[in-house]
């Protein structure tokens, strides 16, 4: 398959979630951009809600993303399902923190 041929199935993939998509950046951008224009680095202290959130946002992820593919955790069947599972759920974490984190830097900036 070409590169083009690939990127038009990805856009056609993508499609119908680009409003999510738009939404999670608009959410992720707004606070590191005021957080940022406040002194936020990565490296500051986030505070509780920067520790505690992002772990059990993952952990919830692992059972909420396959009801938000409408699948059940019992179709979860091979090594490669569980990766993928696991891999999405990290990637949930993950944002989850870059979302937290300046939020919470601010929160503990104004205290």
């Amino acid at each position: 398959m070409t590169f083009t041929g690939t990127m038009t199935v990805l856009w056609y993939s993508a499609l119908p979630w680009l409003w999510l998509i738009a939404l999670m950046l608009i959410v992720f951008l707004i606070p590191q951009i005021i957080a940022r224009t406040k002194g936020y680095g990565f490296g500051e202290k986030g505070g509780m809600g920067s520790k505690y959130l992002p772990p059990l946002i993952f952990v919830l992820s692992l059972f909420l993303l396959p009801i938000h593919t409408q699948s059940t955790i019992a179709y979860v069947n091979t090594w490669v399902d569980w990766m993928n599972l696991i891999g999405a759920s990290i990637g949930v974490g993950i944002y989850a923190w870059l979302v937290f984190h300046p939020i919470c830097y601010l929160r503990n900036k104004k205290a």
